[in-house]
């Protein structure tokens, strides 16, 4: 009988060198660990589910570029929203979300964790305005955001927006900043149509695009908070706007439950399977030996 063990031919693995299987496993860590950073953003932002129920003058097919949306943001400051022919009332609610980001890039800087961190700007924190008047305007900051609309600051901004943080709260703004849009295209028609035949205090009230007529926010912890505007009891639509409401509320909560569950489970498989320490353990191994 011939020995097929003996005559077999040992299986040869070819390896890698070492510096290249050290900078494979180095890649392979920085990207795990940024996998693991951005699951922490998103567990911070799906920690409550929030439900606005709006009634508009029209809805846009805009898609958020961060990119745009932060160019349409940055300038907001008193001088440009008269020249570009805001409605007064909405002045406020315009720069509030331009003080929002400035707040947000200001907390950045000053975090230790966070990439944008800067050690200069942290030692001075207790003398930021921005972090220290909660009523302070806009025009009276200095801006510490890197301008857009110069081209050696473009790389700054890349990195800005690269941040999840920051991109949460730009994606909020934006889509508030289009609903402000909506209702002073709607103001500005309206007073050149009623002008003279309506004060304008009246004029604000009877226009009634982005009004939010019912929030239901739901916290992890279980709380449910429902807020309905005054607005909506004389509304001729009232049973309409609530029954909508409480149909995306259903709908919202259900996703909701499906996300936080996919990701708890992805973090709980992700630490059994001890993938940042065990993934690549024992590979090198010369496995020809094992032929024995």
């Amino acid at each position: 009988m011939v020995d097929n063990k003996q005559n077999a031919t040992p299986t040869q693995v070819v390896l890698a060198p070492k510096k290249e299987t050290e900078g494979l496993l180095s890649g392979l860590q920085d990207r795990f660990d940024t996998f693991v950073d951005s699951l922490g953003d998103v567990l911070t932002d799906i920690t409550a589910l929030e439900v606005n129920t709006m009634v508009c003058r029209q809805i846009t097919g805009e898609k958020f570029i961060p990119w745009q949306s932060y160019r349409n943001i940055y300038p907001i400051s008193e001088s440009y929203l008269t020249q570009e022919g805001i409605h007064s009332s909405l002045h406020e609610r315009y720069l509030s979300l331009r003080r929002s980001l400035e707040l947000e890039y200001t907390l950045l800087l000053i975090d230790t964790n966070s990439e944008l961190y800067d050690p200069q700007i942290a030692s001075n924190s207790h003398d930021l305005p921005i972090l220290t008047e909660s009523e302070i305007k806009m025009d009276d900051i200095e801006t510490r955001m890197p301008d857009p609309s110069t081209a050696e600051n473009h790389i700054k901004v890349q990195k800005l927006l690269a941040n999840n943080r920051f991109l949460s709260v730009l994606r909020k703004s934006s889509e508030l900043k289009a609903a402000l849009d909506n209702r002073n295209q709607t103001l500005n028609d309206k007073h050149e149509e009623e002008e003279g035949k309506m004060p304008s205090a009246i004029l604000e009230k009877e226009v009634k695009t982005d009004v939010i007529y019912a929030q239901t926010v739901i916290q992890v912890d279980g709380d449910i908070i429902n807020r309905y505007s005054e607005e909506i009891f004389d509304h001729p639509q009232r049973d309409i706007i609530l029954n909508i409401h409480k149909i995306s509320v259903e709908a919202g909560h259900q996703e909701w439950r499906n996300l936080f569950g996919f990701v708890i489970d992805l973090v709980r498989n992700t630490l059994e399977k001890g993938f940042s320490s065990n993934l690549f353990s024992g590979f090198g191994r010369d496995q020809s030996n094992d032929s024995n």
